[in-house]
């Protein structure tokens, strides 16, 4: 494995990185309130060659590798993290849609080149109040009769629910069925409701609330995967590689306008930057930078290359989020009482960073992963 970006990775990283500095960075306060500006910011990504990353370039997408998609998310990060992490959000789901290209029914295809151009928005549906990113504990399902799919049950904390043009299901097939399957549902499909979008601490341009299937009919022609639940683990493994590299993105930012603040705020006469101390504890954050970086570009790798990643995955998203917590909290202090202002840029950074903590499975599920993996090698030799 090449441990040096190529200039075609670098090309793109850069490109992401001046977007996100020149369009979402300014915007950043505005699109976290309106969800008419956040739209809007979606289809300008989308035009501007961020949408589809993850498709083949024969459906419509742009054909890159998750390398290069997670430098993307990362340089767009640098700008605004709430707005690549709805951008990849949407590229995951589509990206996984297009993986069934070759089995779903032409009904499904038609519908790709139009999430590749980001004119049709997806929404994630597996998320459960009582069973999180545990897919084997779902309880909403589906029954298969004469005209389709019976859909019932409830999915929780959905992003982009409202807004989404179509929501790709994951459900049992059958209510006391283990296996699970996987639908995409229209947008005003009867029997769908979209419950009370919640509001959050940050993100609010984006909707996120609860769908419920009341006997919601859903065609078999939109049966995307009869094995769910193998699909299921794969999307987390994918987000565990993207959600890290959008930590990444959001603390470095936060390094970068801390070292610019202390550089001009004066203490005692002198720029506190120049305090060795300070110096050295922006010194520990950025090597801690650095390091989640390139976890994040060797599990991007590990997925390229097809091996087994789910562990090196967990990791992925442990370590980065727990830096960018870390980072943001400690640059928070530096900015005083400026940093528990609600419209500063530091503590919108800094409720990001936490979020990303939680979404894709908390560090507290990575670390049992990590720990169940370790475990499992250990005792077996202990035999």
């Amino acid at each position: 494995m090449a441990i040096l970006l190529t200039q075609e990775e670098k090309d793109l990283y850069e490109k992401a990185l001046n977007y996100g500095k020149e369009k979402l960075y300014p915007l950043t306060f505005d699109v976290d309130k309106s969800p008419e500006l956040n739209r809007e910011m979606i289809k300008d990504m989308a035009k501007n060659g961020f949408c589809g990353v993850g498709i083949p370039k024969e459906m419509g997408g742009k054909g890159y590798n998750y390398l290069q998609t997670a430098l993307i998310y990362e340089g767009l990060a640098y700008g605004d993290g709430m707005m690549a992490f709805q951008m990849q959000l949407h590229n995951n789901i589509s990206m996984e849609i297009a993986t069934f290209y070759e089995g779903i029914s032409d009904e499904v295809k038609a519908i790709v080149p139009g999430l590749a151009d980001g004119s049709k928005l997806t929404a994630f549906a597996l998320t459960e109040s009582a069973s999180g990113c545990d897919p084997s504990a779902t309880t909403a399902y589906a029954e298969l009769r004469e005209d389709g799919y019976h859909i019932f049950g409830k999915k929780d904390w959905i992003s982009n629910a409202e807004n989404a043009d179509y929501y790709n299901v994951m459900i049992k097939d059958g209510k006391d069925s283990k296996n699970m399957i996987m639908l995409l549902v229209d947008k005003g499909t009867k029997g769908l409701k979209f419950l009370k979008n919640r509001e959050r601490l940050i993100g609010n341009g984006m909707s996120c609330g609860s769908l419920e299937f009341d006997d919601c009919v859903v065609p078999v022609s939109r049966l995307l995967s009869a094995n769910g639940f193998k699909e299921a683990l794969i999307a987390i493994d994918v987000a565990r590689v993207y959600t890290p590299a959008i930590a990444v993105g959001v603390a470095q930012r936060a390094l970068d306008i801390t070292a610019e603040y202390l550089a001009t705020r004066e203490s005692f006469g002198t720029p506190i930057l120049k305090n060795q101390g300070v110096q050295w504890e922006l010194a520990d954050l950025s090597a801690k930078i650095e390091a989640a970086r390139w976890l994040v570009y060797r599990t991007a790798s590990v997925m390229d290359s097809g091996e087994p990643v789910a562990i090196t995955a967990a990791k992925n998203k442990y370590f980065g989020t727990e830096v960018a917590m870390e980072v943001l909290v400690k640059c928070a202090q530096y900015f005083g009482a400026e940093g528990f202002m609600k419209d500063s840029r530091i503590s919108k950074l800094l409720y990001v960073a936490k979020m990303l903590q939680i979404v894709d499975g908390t560090t507290e599920i990575q670390k049992i992963v990590i720990g169940r993996d370790i475990a499992r090698k250990y005792l077996k030799k202990s035999k």
